[in-house]
């Protein structure tokens, strides 16, 4: 696939970053989609954990590392980090393998939050089989679900394996409650209802296979070992699959892993997860099932490589040609406002690294990294808000957490964000994000609205700024001569709270 417009590029900029720095999509005009992912993928991970510490070291309070600092560090990482696509795919995994630091044991432990975040970044582009694993054997999964410490069955005593880390994996992180079609729909049985994956019997022999595990890592980074004395030797059967006795903990855990890579419902339900949040709340089946059959095949054999799914996924034609009904969906809150830090380079005020703004307070968005409140994520994947949406037989997830207070709270923040740049780059605010609007405030100097609004479609809308938005820009502007700022604050405040810029949307078919 070639990028033969700058529309393309900056679309494709939009779905595999967390949004384009001005001069990006030029960059990538005539050249080759492939070339960009390959290097993307070559590029060594940015640690979390490391920027955690850095971010830290630039506050200069503080006895130890608090989630304001790990959010600090994220919003460096993505505003400023070269390893953009596996970010994007890495914040895309956090939503599906979802850890919490609202949890009540987690949130002491921001460290082991960031690794975390650092884990399933490694292996973005890895295979989904080691992913899981990875995943399964964490402490900070261990301890979120659970299957920390978790013990055999004790008929003497009443003791039960905890199911907690079995019922999820199954449901969340592989084969899904019911079974699924290669192209992402459900099977429906003879009764006309969807087919389940797998009863309680089978989250209850799963747990046993996940008896014995245990952390001796304080500070949740090494992962988890097996204690044999708290194992179930026992004989198991999950989903169909015998499992014999007396098999090493983790020979049976590395089978578990087998039978869920390649269950048929695993590929269709974790493809459609990926493209959820990669670039459609609404894919068509031919879309699933193509990217399904990458899961399936490299087209080397291999089953689960998470890096030809993530190809299949942003280069698939159908992302650049489908109508926007079907191929859109709404910017994650938090996404929006990283995308507008980055569109007008954000950075911190005097030089200082400290990447200070209120986006560290939780209040802005309802949502931030890795901080669900549960492990249904911030929003479920087959949300339908009541309207147009669910009238057309659509879901829009995003919505599920976007009220009338939200909203507020994000339009103060993007008005605040250009009142702040009116004021002296070093005072009185020196740890802040100050943004650049230089190139947004010269049409006014010989009042060029349309010159203006040009430059805001390249940077927000991929160069293809709706025609009622631009009307509606042109016409609030009157030419009066305020100053050149004023206009930028007050244009680019209409625009950014429009819905056009909230919607991910392809406006070039």
């Amino acid at each position: 696939m070639q990028f033969d417009s700058f529309t393309h590029a900056s679309r494709w900029l939009d779905l595999a970053t967390f949004g384009p720095k001005q001069g990006e999509a030029d960059a990538l005009v005539n050249k080759r989609a492939k070339a960009w992912f390959d290097e993307q993928v070559n590029l060594p991970a940015s640690s979390h954990l490391k920027q955690c510490e850095k971010q830290f070291a630039a506050q200069g309070y503080g006895k130890m590392i608090s989630r304001s600092t790990r959010i600090r560090a994220w919003l460096d990482i993505a505003l400023y980090g070269d390893d953009q696509l596996r970010q994007k795919v890495g914040y895309a995994l956090s939503q599906i393998f979802v850890a919490s630091d609202q949890d009540a044991t987690l949130i002491n432990h921001t460290p082991a939050i960031a690794h975390y975040n650092d884990l399933l970044c490694e292996y973005a582009f890895g295979n989904y089989r080691d992913l899981l694993k990875a995943v399964s054997l964490s402490p900070v999964m261990g301890h979120y679900l659970t299957m920390v410490g978790n013990q055999m069955g004790d008929p003497l005593t009443g003791r039960r394996p905890d199911e907690n880390y079995a019922r999820e994996i199954l449901q969340l992180f592989s084969v899904g409650l019911y079974e699924r079609d290669i192209d992402g729909s459900y099977i429906m049985g003879s009764n006309g209802q969807p087919v389940a994956c797998y009863d309680e019997k089978d989250i209850q022999e799963l747990a046993r296979v996940f008896t014995g595990w245990d952390s001796l890592d304080s500070h949740m980074i090494e992962p988890m070992t097996n204690n044999g004395q708290y194992h179930d030797p026992g004989e198991k059967t999950i989903m169909g699959h015998r499992f014999p006795k007396n098999v090493d903990a983790a020979v049976e855990m590395d089978r578990v892993m087998d039978l869920l890579l390649h269950h048929p419902s695993t590929a269709p339900n974790i493809s459609k997860g990926l493209i959820q949040k990669l670039t459609t709340s609404n894919p068509s089946p031919d879309y699933v099932r193509r990217v399904t059959e990458v899961f399936l095949n490299n087209g080397e054999g291999a089953v689960g490589d998470l890096k030809a799914v993530v190809w299949a996924i942003l280069a698939d034609e159908e992302v650049y040609t489908a109508a926007p009904m079907t191929m859109s969906k709404i910017r994650e809150p938090w996404l929006s406002l990283v995308y507008i830090y980055r569109a007008l380079d954000a950075q911190p005020g005097a030089g200082s690294p400290l990447v200070e703004t209120d986006l560290v307070y939780l209040k802005t968005c309802n949502q931030y990294p890795l901080g669900s409140p549960s492990v249904f994520n911030f929003y479920l994947p087959d949300y339908a808000p009541n309207g147009v949406v669910s009238e057309n037989n659509l879901v829009s997830p995003e919505l599920q957490i976007i009220d009338w207070s939200h909203i507020i709270y994000v339009h103060n923040f993007i008005y605040g964000i250009f009142r702040l740049n009116l004021q002296d780059k070093n005072k009185p605010l020196k740890k802040q994000l100050y943004i650049n609007v230089e190139d947004l405030k010269a049409p006014f100097d010989t009042k060029d609205i349309h010159g203006f609004i040009t430059e805001v479609s390249e940077r927000f809308f991929n160069g293809a700024m709706p025609v009622e938005l631009q009307h509606i820009l042109s016409d609030h502007y009157n030419g009066l001569d305020m100053h050149a700022g004023k206009w930028v604050q007050r244009l680019m405040f209409i625009a950014l709270s429009s819905p056009y810029f909230h919607v991910q949307e392809n406006r070039a078919s």
